[in-house]
């Protein structure tokens, strides 16, 4: 469903009362060319006019007759309902969405359209409306990414655990099944739970875990997040997630049902070598592995 905001876009569009500000940034999109042209086209669709009631009647009168060649009193509907798909064509293809997703082992560079840029870890998506970015800046985010923000109107981060909202900053935000976790590296930025609305302002250094129901504070130590340098930290984190990046990062899948994934761990590994990857995390929790192709088989000692 639109918001009430796109609505106004729409309306103020096909009237021709689009700021000037707002149709410049139309303009300048590869799709611009082909929207003004289904715009045209609707200026020389005129539906005939008819009366409702008087069709009505016509239609139940001609229910007693018998059929004459072919039947012309739906024409006016047609009409109107050819012009109503048109809107509905228009509203549609007007405010879509750009997508970006990353598979295992894969990130990447994204330069939204008010020149901010987004760094997307492995295995995550983000998501933006194409038109009037500069009004309404809002990503919706399942995974991870790192943020540096160009100042403007108020920028939003969603995910379905928390979001984040900031007027020019860097920050990272993680959103992985049970993990929320914001990192400030510039500027501010606020943090609120989704469930409960709880919020804290993060600024340089900063950083929040959601923790059941609560935002638990942290400190941010590095100039930037360590998975853009190809490695992960963790500190009291349990099994379960870091085993969960392990198969982000690389293309295997760990069979963990004999295991106890609750312990913390405390440690980390890189991106570029499996080998060294899994003895790093495994070999301190006393767990033993075989590999079998892409599924790794984890066992205790």
């Amino acid at each position: 469903m639109l918001s009430e905001n796109e609505n106004t876009y729409l309306a103020k569009w096909l009237n021709n009362e689009l700021s000037t500000e707002d149709l410049e940034e139309l303009k300048r999109l590869p799709e611009y060319e082909d929207y003004r042209k289904i715009i045209e086209g609707l200026t020389f669709f005129n539906p005939p006019s008819f009366d409702l009631k008087e069709s009505l009647q016509t239609t139940l009168d001609k229910l007693d007759q018998p059929k004459k060649g072919k039947v012309t009193w739906l024409k006016p509907l047609l009409y109107a309902v050819s012009a109503a798909a048109a809107v509905v064509l228009i509203v549609g293809i007007f405010f879509n969405t750009v997508s970006y997703s990353t598979t295992i082992g894969e990130q990447l560079a994204i330069t939204l359209p008010d020149g901010s840029t987004v760094d997307l870890n492995a295995s995550s998506s983000l998501t933006h409306t194409r038109f009037f970015w500069s009004q309404h800046r809002e990503i919706e985010l399942d995974g991870e990414a790192f943020f540096k923000v160009t100042t403007g109107t108020n920028f939003k981060v969603v995910t379905k655990l928390g979001q984040v909202e900031v007027l020019g900053t860097q920050f990272n935000v993680k959103n992985r099944s049970n993990e929320f976790q914001v990192g400030c590296y510039e500027g501010k930025v606020r943090v609120s739970s989704q469930k409960d609305s709880v919020q804290k302002i993060l600024e340089k250094g900063e950083g929040v875990s959601l923790k059941g129901e609560k935002l638990i504070e942290e400190k941010v130590i590095t100039p930037e997040p360590l998975w853009k340098k190809g490695e992960s930290i963790f500190e009291s984190t349990p099994l379960i997630n870091v085993l969960d990046e392990l198969e982000r990062q690389y293309n295997i899948s760990f069979r963990r049902d004999k295991i106890d994934q609750n312990q913390l761990f405390t440690g980390g590994f890189r991106y570029d070598n499996l080998d060294l990857a899994l003895e790093s995390v495994l070999v301190p929790m006393g767990i033993e592995y075989v590999i079998n192709g892409t599924m790794i088989v984890l066992t205790p000692k």
